[in-house]
């Protein structure tokens, strides 16, 4: 990622083709495999699934740094994702995810986190310009743990 001479943030990745099956994206040094066979799950993420786990990757991304920021407790964060895809033509229309948060904190906190990790997330003021978009927050508690003695 780099700053342009205008301001905005530059993101660079390349995607290349393996073989006809897989390809490999990458970016400062780090990979992701890819599946690029159409209708043929065993080949990694297709393009729909990558596309849901970067929605997911940045509002735990936003999570981690606001929960420091408001110097909240947040044990475990999961994403679970379902995007709906129409075929004429082709595209993700829908997806609906379920924050869960694991955490002794106030749940007014909690929500409080949430909205912002959805306000100031990079992917999450992309994709409602584009598709429906439904969230929900599940909040856990840990478990307590056990005492000796």
């Amino acid at each position: 990622m780099k700053e342009t001479s205008s301001g905005l943030r530059r993101y660079q990745v390349e995607v290349r083709r393996l073989d006809e099956a897989h390809a490999l994206a990458s970016s400062h040094g780090f990979t992701l495999s890819l599946g690029v066979r159409r209708g043929d799950p065993s080949a990694g993420f297709n393009a729909a699934e990558t596309l849901l786990a970067a929605l997911g990757a940045c509002i735990t991304t936003n999570i981690n740094a606001l929960a420091a920021k408001m110097r909240l407790r947040v044990d475990e964060v999961r994403v679970d994702l379902v995007g709906y895809r129409r075929d004429d033509p082709p595209g993700i229309v829908r997806i609906d995810y379920t924050l869960t948060l694991v955490s002794p904190e106030p749940e007014d906190k909690l929500r409080r986190l949430d909205n912002l990790a959805f306000k100031y997330g990079t992917v999450t003021n992309t994709l409602p310009e584009r598709l429906e978009l439904h969230r929900s927050l599940r909040i856990e508690r840990p478990a307590v743990e056990e005492r000796e003695g």
